[in-house]
């Protein structure tokens, strides 16, 4: 029986994980890459901790109310004040899920919301895995609440915008980025990591980044920079694992870019602006 002759089948492109998916294993954890949740999950998290602290908070004023009795404080100022405490536990999920329902929260409000939902995510974060959710399905829900809650700043920085992309990017996916950065006029770079991105945003002080990486990494990131400057978060897909070609919705980068130009109050480029310097730091 011959040879097989002529196969010209490719080998698959390296995966280099990166330090957010060490221990990550195709057979036990598979190729699910693409979430479409919306803010509802994360947010029924911070709720859920919200209620568990208030009801503490309140277990704890009733464990102690003959204490507070027998030293002449008057029970019913001791319950105004538990109830008080509830509430002010209570008020961040509150606002944030009016946020969702269509309230507009903007200046201190906006930042002080944002905020809260960052403060809340490694409790959040625990209390999905002892449910058994995705730690990405969960991160893509805290990512579209942050990108909701984005709030013009300050102008600071200097005056152009930062559009970050992963290395695992596919050859098709990193042209149209390219070419995109290109169009808008802002700076574009090839990071290898959180590490690598945190240092550029250091050097470059951009007055707005819109990051493009895994939930895991884009988790960080936000909850390292959100509230300084506006930062953006796109999720990329990643149809072969993570950290190997993966793949970004060019329409969905666009409309980032164009929200994170009124964000952070950079004008539009002129018609024929040279295009911007590449930074490209890996493949």
């Amino acid at each position: 029986m011959g040879a097989e002759v002529g196969s010209t089948k490719r080998a698959p492109a390296p995966r280099r994980l990166g330090d957010a998916w060490l221990g990550w294993d195709e057979r036990r954890h598979g190729l699910a890459s693409e979430f479409r949740d919306g803010p509802a999950i994360y947010l029924a998290l911070h709720t859920l901790l919200s209620l568990t602290l208030a009801g503490a908070a309140w277990l704890l004023l009733w464990l102690a109310q003959p204490r507070l009795a027998a030293a002449g404080i008057d029970p019913a100022a001791s319950r105004a004040v538990g109830l008080a405490v509830a509430a002010l536990l209570l008020l961040p999920a509150a606002a944030l899920w009016g946020g969702l329902l269509g309230l507009r929260f903007g200046g201190f409000a906006g930042r002080a919301l944002l905020r809260a939902a960052i403060a809340a995510y490694p409790a959040a974060a625990v209390l999905g895995r002892r449910l058994r959710l995705s730690p990405d399905r969960l991160g893509h829900s805290f990512l579209d609440l942050a990108n909701r809650l984005a709030r013009r700043e300050r102008p600071r920085g200097r005056a152009g915008l930062l559009l970050l992309a992963p290395r695992c990017l596919s050859a098709h996916s990193m042209r149209s980025l390219r070419g995109l950065a290109a169009e808008a006029g802002c700076e574009f770079a090839v990071v290898g990591g959180g590490e690598e991105a945190r240092a550029l945003i250091g050097e470059l002080d951009p007055a707005g980044v819109l990051a493009v990486a895994c939930e895991r990494d884009l988790v960080a990131g936000v909850r390292e920079f959100a509230g300084a400057r506006p930062v953006l978060a796109l999720a990329n897909r990643r149809p072969e694992g993570p950290c190997r070609n993966s793949e970004v919705d060019a329409e969905a980068a666009r409309e980032r870019l164009e929200r994170l130009r009124g964000l952070a109050g950079v004008p539009a480029p002129a018609p024929y602006r040279e295009e911007p310097r590449d930074r490209a730091g890996g493949g």
